[in-house]
């Protein structure tokens, strides 16, 4: 059974699963940690539950993708992804990369069908500068000539 084909939770609570992973590859850290972590990147647009947060770390620490690090202050748990955890990880990345070649396939034609023929050139020129931007090897680079992209279109 992995993250993929599993359906226990909703929408929001297998992508809170995905991105916990991530986030604890990157950094052990707690479950309270985690929730304000998100809500700093949503610009508070989703702050998850702790009725939703804490079930779902106790199902991964069961199914052997996390686990306690140690326990801190306050008996607050400090979770770490476990090697279990990391594959798991890493075959989530490697479906994600198969959607989007299964995308690029069809990305012309969803492009014509949803939008108009100005913005679906559009798109298509975005996605180029998309794909284009993430292989550089300058990131700094790319990022800089993103922002004055984006400066000047406002």
């Amino acid at each position: 059974m992995t993250l993929w084909s599993t359906a226990s939770v909703g929408k929001e609570g297998k992508f809170l699963e995905l991105y916990a992973l991530r986030s604890f590859a990157q950094n052990p850290q707690t479950g309270y940690d985690l929730i304000k972590q998100i809500e700093k990147k949503t610009d508070g647009g989703w702050v998850p539950s702790k009725g939703l947060v804490y079930p779902l770390l106790d199902e991964m620490e069961e199914k052997g993708f996390i686990e306690v690090q140690e326990v801190g202050e306050r008996s607050k748990k400090i979770y770490k992804i476990t090697k279990k955890g990391m594959e798991e990880l890493e075959f989530i990345k490697e479906k994600h990369k198969e959607m989007e070649e299964r995308f690029d396939t069809f990305r012309k034609l969803f492009f014509d069908t949803f939008l108009p023929p100005e913005e679906s050139e559009i798109a298509e020129l975005f996605h180029e500068l998309k794909r284009k931007a993430v292989e550089s090897k300058d990131k700094e680079r790319t990022k800089n000539l993103l922002r004055k992209v984006l400066e000047e279109l406002s």
